[in-house]
């Protein structure tokens, strides 16, 4: 599981106040297409899923009502052709909340974002929260080696090994590399850090 990745029929609650907003709201609960809103390392407690994930509701770009070229749409972030449709979604930040863990199915996942669509969506997130918005490449530079960590705790899994076990190896000194395989990462030692993961059994 990763920020930005998409998932299909995911509850959803709605409080609706209606004309009465004095009294109790109504609570509605829909089944909706949603996106993984939370930064990696919140995402993940210990190596595992967290059991609270902050989500938000994807909508039909025609039904936001936003403009062709996007601009002035401060609270979405546009997803071309999400279902290959040719139909432009996006997601809709004014719809925050939060799923149980259960609910985020791998099964049910339908997109995962490139590395350049995850600086992206932080970009618009930055200008949803601020009004600033960071430069692309500033975003992407921010995030390689929490991308690189993610790629590289696919390969240990992928390699049968426990994915608890992966962060307590991310923090355990290399001799040969002279610092934390986490801190060889920080500095751009990628290529350092998979050799040693390759390594790890042997």
């Amino acid at each position: 599981m990763f920020q930005g990745d998409i998932f299909d029929n995911v509850p959803y609650v709605k409080v609706m106040a209606g004309d009465r907003p004095e009294a109790d709201p109504k609570i509605a609960v829909e089944r909706r297409a949603v996106m993984l809103l939370g930064y990696p390392c919140d995402i993940y407690a210990q190596g595992s899923l967290a059991k609270v994930q902050t989500i938000a509701v994807l909508r039909e770009a025609e039904k936001l009502r936003v403009p062709q070229d996007w601009r002035g749409a401060f609270t979405v972030c546009p997803l071309p052709d999400l279902y290959g449709d040719g139909q432009p979604w996006a997601v809709d930040f004014r719809t925050m909340g939060i799923a149980d863990r259960f609910y985020l199915d791998p099964a049910k996942r339908v997109a995962c974002l490139s590395e350049f669509g995850w600086a992206y969506l932080r970009q618009r997130l930055s200008i949803y929260h601020t009004r600033v918005a960071v430069h692309l490449d500033d975003c992407q530079a921010a995030g390689r080696a929490t991308w690189e960590e993610i790629d590289l705790w696919e390969q240990w899994t992928d390699l049968g090994r426990h994915p608890k076990q992966f962060q307590s190896w991310l923090d355990s000194f290399n001799l040969g590399i002279g610092f934390t395989h986490r801190e060889a990462l920080e500095r751009g030692m990628t290529h350092l850090v998979a050799s040693a993961l390759m390594a790890a059994d042997k």
